[in-house]
């Protein structure tokens, strides 16, 4: 929140990196911003793919700075650890494992910043036989016995809204 030009609200100097994507991480860290948290979002080379929905896509960064980082490219892997050190939270939305590949994990983040808390979104959670699985609202609602059923033409129903993926942002978000 802004007042006169001011940062404002419980959150207020509470620093967020986002290294999420899709609709989950996004979405937390959009609820961190409405309570007065400054967030930087990295996006991967050419954007975050839910730039494709471009409404949707403003809604869930609005607030945000933003720039657009390689991971797997070592310097600027080193980029993201140097914003890590001021930060004091990172959001990540990748299927457990990829982010020790990409060198953005939570050993390395307390390398540089043994206070950071590390919250990590996944689908299916960090282990157990689902761990690799990637999945998407529908997956879950589907796994959860909540998916609408087919329309009276056998044709599949998108569900609306995404409760699944709102309720993954808004429990990360707490």
């Amino acid at each position: 929140m802004r007042v006169r030009g001011e940062a404002s609200g419980l959150l207020n100097g509470v620093r967020v990196l986002d290294l999420s994507i899709w609709r989950p991480g996004p979405y937390a860290t959009q609820l961190l911003v409405e309570l007065g948290a400054d967030v930087v979002k990295i996006e991967p080379p050419g954007g975050d793919p839910m730039r494709v929905f471009p409404t949707l896509f403003a809604v869930l960064n609005a607030g945000k700075r933003s720039a657009a980082i390689d991971l797997k490219d070592p310097a600027e892997r080193e980029a993201v650890l140097t914003i890590a050190r001021d930060a004091d939270v990172v959001v990540e939305g990748f299927r457990p494992g990829v982010v020790r590949g990409l060198g953005v994990d939570d050993e390395s983040m307390r390398r540089v910043n043994p206070s950071i808390i590390y919250c990590s979104i996944s689908g299916y959670g960090q282990e157990g036989p689902l761990t690799e699985v990637p999945g998407h609202d529908v997956n879950y609602q589907s796994w959860a016995g909540t998916l609408e059923p087919r329309s009276e033409d056998d044709e599949p129903v998108v569900p609306r809204p995404p409760i699944a993926d709102l309720a993954g942002g808004a429990y990360a978000a707490l």
